[in-house]
């Protein structure tokens, strides 16, 4: 498992200009001046990547970089050992296994180097007390004040920064017992931090039931909206809540799938990488529209805003639900047989050669040398449309139907009804010919002497139809 996980990393280092897989240690090297070494060391539970920061200074400057690296709300540590003048921090933050992905791994490196290098740019700031007392033999002279409380406001003040404190504006704040916050809006994700009760949140934007939220050191993410507790002082914040929450509101409406997962689900990524572990799995048959394509892959969102990467390969349109996926198009076996089976009953055989009794007597024929109209009047002119050719254009609607992907249903069963009732009126009619007089025979005679094969297979193919319009059929 060790090597697997190494394996991804690597990879992801790779994909990343700002980070270089290191095989001695193992650790990864964040590019900057001077670069930043995190070792790497995997257990069966998590990875941990650790650094040490030497660190000299008094005990004041000591305690403010621990409260820098050791902030609420994130997974990173930092412990101080040595003595006074001499000290080191070592930082360490923790990805388990079952939530690591690339996108958590690349925010573990970020917070680490941010950390680290604002601790060890407060170790010069601490040393520069010592500058007022050179400073000091010039105070008689009237432009020095004026440049020495700069210098020693820069770099007293800077660390704690407050000029951002000063314009956070809490609105919510953890409800009791605390809560998880994600990376990005996705619930597929293993939560990135875990907040402490009543840590007080500015809310920044919303996206359905999520929020994404800041805290007062500047760190952000996204929680349950509906389990964050408003402040006293929040009505001030509603107003300008109502555009973020309004604005996706609106896009919802226009919200259209035009694909779907296929049967057995696929699975999703946060980014077109093949070497990123999947952030998602989709179920059978969910409802997607595409976004943007890049070659195989597409990025797809859903009816709640979740948007993520597939293999675009797999998709299938919208509305397939009963059909086969053929490069790109929708094929319904059952309305496909069934088109193809009142097509070919035009051309066999409606009647057989029979000679009555009576003397009437009945050659053998198919769809074409009937008239159509003999569905409603039995001695018909010769010279009206053909049978054959109005069940012809019916059979090519109903094989038209198995790859029409939203109304084909319809018209498969529309189809259906005129097939079935061409071949039971012709029936009908046949029988009701056979058994006027002087010409004596029996409904079953007709049946079984008389009738021949077409009519049959026409009721056949209006039956198969029918069932493929109202009985979705099983997908490959």
């Amino acid at each position: 498992m060790s090597d697997d996980v190494l394996g991804r990393i690597a990879g992801w280092c790779l994909a990343d200009p700002k980070l270089s897989f290191l095989e001695e240690g193992p650790a990864v090297e964040v590019a900057g001046d001077p670069p930043l070494r995190l070792n790497l060391a995997v257990t069966g539970e998590e990875v941990l990547l650790s650094h040490r920061l030497g660190f000299e200074a008094g005990e004041g400057a000591l305690a403010r970089a621990l409260s820098l690296v050791n902030r609420r709300g994130s997974l990173m540590r930092g412990t101080a050992s040595g003595e006074a003048g001499a000290m080191a921090i070592d930082l360490e933050y923790p990805i388990y296994l079952d939530g690591l992905t690339r996108q958590n791994f690349l925010l573990a490196t970020q917070e680490m180097a941010a950390a680290a290098d604002a601790v060890a740019a407060l170790g010069p700031a601490e040393a520069a007390p010592a500058e007022p007392e050179v400073a000091a033999p010039e105070v008689v002279i009237e432009p020095a004040p004026a440049y020495i409380a700069p210098v020693v406001a820069d770099t007293i003040e800077l660390p704690p920064s407050p000029a951002p404190a000063a314009a956070f504006l809490a609105t919510h704040e953890v409800p009791a017992g605390g809560m998880s916050a994600w990376a990005s809006p996705d619930p597929s994700l293993q939560p990135m931090a875990r907040l402490d009760a009543r840590v007080q949140l500015r809310v920044d934007e919303r996206r359905g039931a999520w929020a994404l939220v800041t805290g007062s050191n500047g760190w952000s993410g996204w929680v349950d909206d509906r389990r964050l507790a408003p402040l006293g002082g929040a009505p001030a914040y509603a107003a300008p809540a109502a555009a973020p929450v309004m604005a996706p509101a609106m896009g919802a409406l226009a919200w259209a799938a035009t694909h779907q997962a296929p049967r057995g689900g696929m699975q999703a990524w946060a980014t077109p990488d093949p070497s990123a572990a999947p952030s998602a799995e989709l179920a059978d048959r969910v409802q997607l529209r595409v976004e943007e394509t890049r070659g195989a892959w597409a990025r797809v969102t859903g009816s709640n805003g979740w948007t993520g990467w597939v293999d675009a390969r797999r998709l299938e349109p919208a509305g397939a639900a009963g059909g086969r996926a053929r490069g790109g198009f929708t094929i319904r076996p059952l309305p496909l047989v069934g088109g193809i089976a009142l097509i070919v009953a035009t051309f066999l055989a409606w009647t057989k050669a029979v000679v009555a009794l009576g003397g009437a007597a009945w050659p053998s024929a198919n769809g074409w040398d009937f008239p159509f109209a003999f569905l409603w009047e039995i001695d018909t002119p010769g010279d009206q449309p053909r049978l054959g050719l109005i069940l012809l254009i019916v059979g090519i609607l109903a094989l038209g139907t198995a790859f029409i992907p939203r109304i084909g249903r319809g018209l498969a069963a529309l189809t259906g009804v005129l097939g079935a009732a061409i071949g039971g009126v012709y029936i009908f009619q046949v029988t009701r010919f056979w058994g006027r007089d002087p010409v004596s025979a029996s409904a079953g005679d007709v049946l079984s002497n008389v009738v021949g094969i077409a009519p049959w297979v026409a009721l056949g193919g209006a039956l198969l139809l029918l069932i493929g319009a109202f009985i979705p059929d099983r997908r490959a």
